[in-house]
């Protein structure tokens, strides 16, 4: 039994080595998730609703409720860098050429590493300007 531990005691050593360096590589290159704690959650509140529409569509469209709440999380050094103007809330309404009037889902465009968290309302009105 005891050869079992002390038999090639320097390759065993050299395997936990690199096991260990191994592991603390990808934790690193994988965003630093065991340092990074707790995610932390913002709200950013009147974010003006875009509209997505093909090019050269001469269509314009009006939204309501023309802002929304969006509540977002992520690492806190990353939350206390983002500015609410580097998140895009929008609806998509290419496909739509003969309704006037409809709703759409809000899509968000958000920075990497913020995760969406809530979309208040997650539903608007779309209707064609006249």
């Amino acid at each position: 039994m005891h050869d079992l531990f002390t038999k090639d005691i320097g390759w065993k050593l050299a395997s936990l080595t690199l096991a260990i360096a191994i592991w603390v590589t990808v934790f690193k290159y994988n965003g630093g998730a065991f340092e990074r704690g707790t995610p932390r959650q913002n709200t950013y509140s009147d974010l003006p609703v875009s509209v997505f529409c093909t090019t050269g569509d001469p269509r314009a469209f009006s939204i309501k409720p023309e802002t929304v709440t969006i509540k977002v999380s992520g690492p806190a050094e990353a939350m206390d860098r983002l500015q609410g103007s580097e998140i895009h809330p929008f609806v998509d309404v290419t496909g739509n050429e003969s309704a006037r009037s409809f709703r759409r889902q809000v899509n968000v465009s958000l920075p990497h590493g913020v995760t969406l968290d809530d979309v208040d309302p997650v539903w608007v009105g779309v209707s064609q300007a006249r």
